[in-house]
């Protein structure tokens, strides 16, 4: 009988502990309120050609100390690329590091599910919660999708370390308030 009752309390106690786990992230606004322009600020870093190689994030660090301003991205709508086509805004394929920054405005609060999409690696934030991780290489791909809570309407900060090693490049999010349709982040919601 002990065992049964410890067994029922362990999975009381993990349910519990699940459902915390399990809460949305909660985001905070950007202070003051921006009035931003079109688009998301992008600065480049480039490692060379191959062989040289961007294996993962901390070569990324490394890389961005010495970035420059690039020509602002619409959003976040870079489909798969062909091997060999430029990454994002920048004029190279290969070994491309960038910083990415600004806002994104969210309509009405609630909470909301964002999936962040990447060839290759990334680190995603926005209102101060991570909303994406991938430390190397991968095809384009949805990576994990993070529920977050926007306490209200407005502007958001975000903030995105992206990197292409080699072969095709993409970077995309997806986006869905609860209870209504999933789907692709449109550009007009991005300011700089």
């Amino acid at each position: 009988m002990n065992y049964v009752r410890t067994g029922a309390m362990a999975f009381t106690i993990a349910l519990i502990a699940g459902a915390a786990v399990a809460a949305p992230l909660k985001l905070q606004p950007a202070s003051p309120q921006p009035s931003p322009k079109a688009g998301l600020d992008v600065k480049y870093a480039w490692e060379g050609n191959p062989p040289r190689k961007i294996q993962n994030l901390s070569k990324v660090d490394h890389l961005l100390k010495k970035a420059k301003a690039g020509p602002p991205l619409k959003g976040l709508d870079y489909r798969d690329t062909e091997d060999g086509d430029p990454v994002l805004t920048f004029g190279k394929a290969y070994n491309v590091a960038a910083d990415i920054s600004g806002y994104i405005r969210f309509d009405s609060a609630g909470v909301y599910e964002l999936e962040t999409w990447s060839n290759d690696g990334l680190e995603a934030w926005v209102g101060g919660q991570q909303i994406g991780y991938v430390n190397g290489r991968q095809p384009c791909e949805a990576n994990q999708r993070t529920e977050v809570e926007v306490p209200q309407a407005g502007w958001y900060p975000l903030k995105i370390k992206y990197f292409q090693k080699y072969g095709s490049s993409c970077l995309m999010m997806k986006w869905g308030k609860q209870g209504e349709r999933f789907t692709w982040t449109p550009n007009d919601v991005f300011g700089r």
